[in-house]
């Protein structure tokens, strides 16, 4: 099989490292925004912060935009200014009925089959969390490892750490990498690094994406040599 092959320069490529691994974002990346999973999960940290913490419900959305904007993550936030233990926080936020929300997806399956490189997830989520929704996709049996927040040892995207741990984890340099996401700040440490970037769920360009994609399915098409 003959793969296209890739040199970071900057922000350009020229033939030269073919890409070997490929770094998925999960949540409203491997499955749409419509499906409700993110908008579910986001409930259940304003209802953490407030049953949890005390922290009055008018106060918790300016609250938590707060944090996420700062932090990177709401748990990162907590932690810093409340001393909030991540495995409860985790458990409590991720309690989702993920099964009745998602449901097997057969063009993202035949996808992932036919990629030849490494597929890790890469996930500011919880391993239990990221494996339901592996499982909920039927996609599980596609990806060599989930890099999770506790892996990243509570640190998270766009936090410069877990970056050099994904290259770690697949052994490779950054040009022989691409990250994918539907946020574009969690791109840009990718891009620095070297990696080429896809932004997932939209197709307005971003200064860190180097590819957008209005979903995670149309990757080979707009994309070109992955595959050939």
């Amino acid at each position: 099989m003959y793969l296209q092959t890739y040199k970071a320069v900057g922000r350009r490529y020229t033939p030269g490292v073919r890409t070997q691994a490929i770094f998925f974002d999960l949540d409203n990346t491997l499955y749409p925004r419509s499906s409700g999973v993110w908008t579910a999960a986001r409930a259940r940290i304003e209802e953490y912060m407030h049953a949890r913490l005390g922290i009055p419900r008018g106060r918790v959305p300016e609250l938590r935009d707060e944090l996420l904007a700062t932090y990177g993550t709401t748990l990162q936030g907590l932690m810093a200014h409340y001393q909030v233990d991540a495995d409860d926080y985790l458990l409590f936020v991720h309690d989702l009925p993920i099964e009745e929300m998602l449901r097997p997806n057969a063009r993202l399956s035949r996808m992932l089959a036919g990629l030849p490189q490494q597929k890790w997830v890469f996930t500011n989520a919880s391993l239990e969390h990221a494996r339901r929704v592996l499982v909920a996709l039927g996609v599980s049996q596609y990806f060599n490892g989930i890099l999770d927040i506790k892996a990243m040892g509570l640190r998270n995207k766009p936090q410069p750490e877990p970056y050099q741990l994904a290259l770690e984890s697949a052994g490779l340099p950054a040009a022989a990498c691409l990250f994918a996401d539907d946020l574009g700040h969690n791109l840009e440490p990718a891009k620095r690094l070297g990696a080429r970037t896809a932004l997932v769920g939209s197709r307005e360009p971003h200064p860190a994406a180097d590819y957008s994609l209005a979903a995670i399915e149309d990757l080979l098409q707009t994309i070109p040599g992955l595959v050939e």
